[in-house]
């Protein structure tokens, strides 16, 4: 599997930001709270989810870390992907309230389960 792009819509400090990679090896660097671990955690979030903890905990869990700066009830974002010839993309809602995610072949054209 290679990640081809990334759109964070909306994700802790990012807001509409596109990141295309390139074949081989890519590095992403930058200064200390430039958003290196907020990259890292929306890909994670991207392809296994990003829940809510519960009681206390939640107060410091990555769904309350990484909550836009602005507009918080409103995050979400696509990661596109290429595995094997074919291309993929996974778009996904982490709002508390309407939470959801879909998965296209965008080689085929069709919408696979996300499971």
């Amino acid at each position: 599997m290679k990640i081809k792009e990334l759109r964070l819509k909306n994700f802790g400090k990012f807001i509409n930001k596109e990141i295309h990679f390139s074949d081989g090896m890519n590095v992403i660097y930058g200064e200390n709270e430039s958003g290196k671990s907020t990259l890292y955690t929306f890909i994670r979030a991207m392809l296994f989810g990003l829940e809510r903890g519960r009681g206390r905990a939640a107060a410091q869990d990555a769904f309350s870390r990484y909550e836009p700066w602005e507009n918080p009830n409103y995050y979400s974002g696509i990661l596109k992907f290429k595995s094997g010839e074919k291309h993929f993309r996974i778009e996904r809602n982490f709002d508390k309230y309407s939470k959801s995610v879909k998965l296209y072949c965008e080689t085929d054209g069709e919408e696979l389960s996300p499971e």
